[in-house]
């Protein structure tokens, strides 16, 4: 592949923990999209041009997601040049939709691509993960791995990444404009569970997967249930009780919280019941006075890729 000036990439939102599969499960949506500018610079290293859509992220590489995933691709790929990146934020930081996972995949993903170097995915996500570990101080890679494959992606403890085939949803994902901070969403988690619990955490996750490879989207959809991490976390989330209520009433099949939220995610079965739903949680929302974001697709086959001009 050619060695390109300029190049546009985008990096999809996604949604991780699926309620079923906490720090293991992400899949990628349709919208919104990160999207990422980067030209090639003679003088080696990064350097961010600007910020657009977000206030208050760091301009030093080191310290921004997207400015660590970049320097790591230059590195990796040992190249004698460097990269001015002009970001594009529509995946907000603290909406429990991958902001960060978004930032460091374009990233990485971008500087290979600008390099004309096929990177494989296994080679790609290290270096996304380090521009995440800027963000969270761990390198779990539930959102990343979907946000540089896109699709459903299950994640082992040893950080190998499975692909599975990701069931015919609607998604509506809402994301009221508050911020829940992941460290804060961690530190209400118990540090033991009962015995009983993980074994039935276990056997929904085997489910689900299996229900995946058999295409039963509905049976899919009812295996997401959390007995171990979401019923802590419903007490931090903006009216999530109400907001479950009225997605539910509309049709919804299942859902629960986006990583560790503020945002939720509700599974239809059909593009109409998907408006339908999203229609019902909004209003439920402007009940309460808070501003929110709606978004209905499907699950995104792509994952980063380069936009045509």
């Amino acid at each position: 592949m050619p060695l390109d000036d300029h190049i546009s990439v985008a990096a999809p939102a996604t949604v991780a923990n699926l309620t079923v599969g906490f720090d293991c499960l992400g899949l990628a949506l349709e919208r919104p999209l990160e999207r990422l500018e980067l030209r090639r610079t003679t003088r080696p290293g990064v350097i961010i041009a600007s910020i657009h859509g977000c206030d208050g992220l760091p301009m030093d590489p080191e310290r921004n997601v997207s400015g660590r995933a970049a320097m790591s691709a230059l590195e990796a790929l040992g190249v004698d040049w460097g990269v001015e990146l002009t970001i594009h934020k529509a995946v907000l930081p603290g909406s429990g939709i991958g902001s960060s996972a978004a930032s460091a995949a374009s990233a990485a993903f971008g500087v290979a691509a600008l390099a004309g170097a096929t990177l494989t995915s296994e080679q790609l996500l290290p270096l996304a993960l380090d521009g995440e570990q800027v963000a969270s101080g761990a390198r779990h890679a539930d959102n990343v791995a979907p946000a540089l494959l896109g699709g459903l992606c299950l994640v082992t403890p040893e950080g190998q990444v499975d692909h599975l085939p990701a069931p015919d949803w609607h998604l509506t994902v809402v994301h009221p404009q508050t911020v829940i901070e992941t460290a804060r969403a961690r530190s209400v988690l118990p540090t033991q569970v009962a015995l009983g619990d993980a074994l039935g955490q276990m056997a929904r996750l085997g489910h689900f997967v299996h229900c995946c490879h058999t295409r039963d989207a509905q049976a899919a959809a009812l295996a997401l249930e959390d007995v171990l991490a979401e019923p802590h976390r419903i007490p931090l989330q903006p009216h999530f009780r109400g907001i479950r209520q009225a997605a539910m009433d509309a049709g919804a099949t299942a859902g629960g919280i986006s990583g560790s939220g503020p945002s939720s995610y509700w599974v239809s079965l059909s593009a109409s019941t998907a408006r339908a739903v999203g229609e019902a949680v909004s209003a439920a929302f402007t009940s309460h006075g808070m501003e929110h974001h709606v978004h209905v697709g499907r699950v995104a086959e792509r994952g980063a890729h380069v936009l045509e001009n």
